[in-house]
């Protein structure tokens, strides 16, 4: 009998331990935010806010030096006044907002991101004394500008991706560099004037004649608009602030394709924003994060509210066809378009130093001017940039894009960058 009873004793604790438990559990889980809210967590505070409410209320027109400070954000139904933190780099935003100032083209636009993060480091919008009043809100943000050139990424990841393309991959074709005429694409023959061009070669001294054939015969329609897709073209920005959609216009006929998959075409837009992306997507193994200007807000009592964290928006290609695009992009730096503007870079501080790009000229209407991008990424030290730069010039030719993108290379990597600042002032 005492036996018995100490059995019964002894399951009636652990039942009693058990239920315990279970309600400890219970109330864990119901409770769940509430104890993050006082005890904290390794992911940070509890965002109270999303990107989308904070794009909504910054819009797309405001520049650096005319982001609000504060915002005024329903939280749980009730309007509150935030503190805001941006991402900007203020070391290189103040030394790329200078080298518009001094070169002075009609219109440029700048944005350099953390590949990693989505961080935008810097944000420039720029309308030179000669340029029209007319025109107005962040440039960077606008998708106006004819994609041009930087096009031929979007078609060498396709080809890479899809049909096995590799850098070294030659391709025959005749005609000039920078022409793009239907008979020397359209016609698949071998003639006395056939030439056999490698793919990394005809990145960088990007041959639209190329690229082209690469779109009608190797690529085809399908996929080059899959591949505009994953490169932000036809679809929305995830964003903390109001982003226009890029266009890609790919077409069934085989000459429009043809002008697409060159980038010889107006009907193929993009913003700087997205341009940078695309360069971010490549450095970054293929992975495309969403941008944000925002770091954090809070309330005026000190309690955060929002903390911006990494979130993937689209994995753009697999790491080995990353990989294949950045030997085709560094060989527009050492040996294609490029080459003059980065000569003497390589030096000191920089001698390692893995950069990449690509350029892209084209007469645009929106604003009206010759359009010259450069788009790219570097990386030294353990520290990665990607960026897009955009000057557009009228009559007389001011700057060029590349040369924009080297000083913010220089920069960012030379002086070793500073965190996120307060809009307006220097860190440290």
């Amino acid at each position: 009998m005492k036996y018995d009873a100490a059995i019964r004793a002894r399951n009636f604790k652990y039942l009693a331990v058990a239920a315990a438990v279970a309600v400890v559990l219970t109330a864990t889980a119901f409770f769940y935010d509430d104890i993050l809210a006082v005890f904290g967590s390794k992911k940070g505070p509890k965002n109270l806010i999303t990107k989308a409410e904070i794009a909504k209320v910054l819009g797309g027109d405001h520049k650096y030096g005319g982001f609000p400070g504060e915002l005024d954000l329903s939280i749980k139904g009730r309007h509150e006044k935030l503190a805001v933190q941006y991402s900007f780099d203020t070391a290189l935003q103040e030394s790329m907002e200078g080298l518009f100032r001094r070169y002075q083209p009609d219109y440029g636009a700048f944005v350099a991101l953390d590949p990693a993060s989505g961080r935008v480091l810097s944000m420039v919008s720029y309308t030179g004394p000669f340029g029209s009043r007319s025109v107005h809100g962040n440039l960077s943000l606008k998708a106006t500008f004819p994609a041009a050139s930087v096009f031929k990424v979007v078609t060498a990841a396709a080809a890479i991706a899809e049909q096995r393309f590799s850098a070294d991959t030659l391709i025959p074709f005749t005609g000039s560099y920078h022409t793009l005429y239907k008979s020397n694409v359209l016609k698949q023959r071998i003639t006395p004037w056939t030439r056999y061009m490698s793919l990394k070669d005809a990145f960088a001294h990007s041959v639209n004649s190329v690229f082209g054939k690469i779109g009608v015969f190797t690529v085809g329609a399908n996929d080059l608009r899959q591949y505009a897709t994953r490169f932000g073209f036809n679809r929305a920005i995830a964003a903390d602030v109001q982003v226009q959609e890029g266009r890609a216009v790919i077409s069934e006929d085989p000459w429009p394709l043809a002008e697409s998959a060159a980038g010889f075409t107006r009907e193929n837009t993009m913003s700087p924003l997205q341009a940078a992306l695309i360069a971010a997507a490549v450095v970054n193994d293929g992975v495309m994060m969403e941008p944000f200007v925002v770091s954090s807000a809070h309330r005026m009592d000190g309690d955060v509210v929002y903390q911006a964290e990494p979130v993937v928006a689209v994995n753009a290609v697999d790491a080995s066809t990353a990989s294949e695009i950045r030997r085709l992009m560094r060989e527009t730096v050492h040996r294609g378009t490029s080459r003059g503007t980065f000569r003497g870079f390589f030096r000191g501080a920089l001698s390692w130093a893995d950069v990449g790009g690509k350029t892209g000229s084209l007469t645009g209407h929106d604003p009206y001017g010759k359009y010259d991008w450069f788009v790219g990424f570097a990386e030294s030290g353990g520290r990665k940039i990607a960026v897009a730069s955009l000057s557009i010039h009228g009559r007389y030719w001011k700057v060029k894009a590349s040369y924009l993108a080297r000083k913010a290379f220089e920069e960012f990597l030379g002086a070793g960058g500073n965190p996120a600042g307060k809009i307006g002032k220097r860190d440290g």
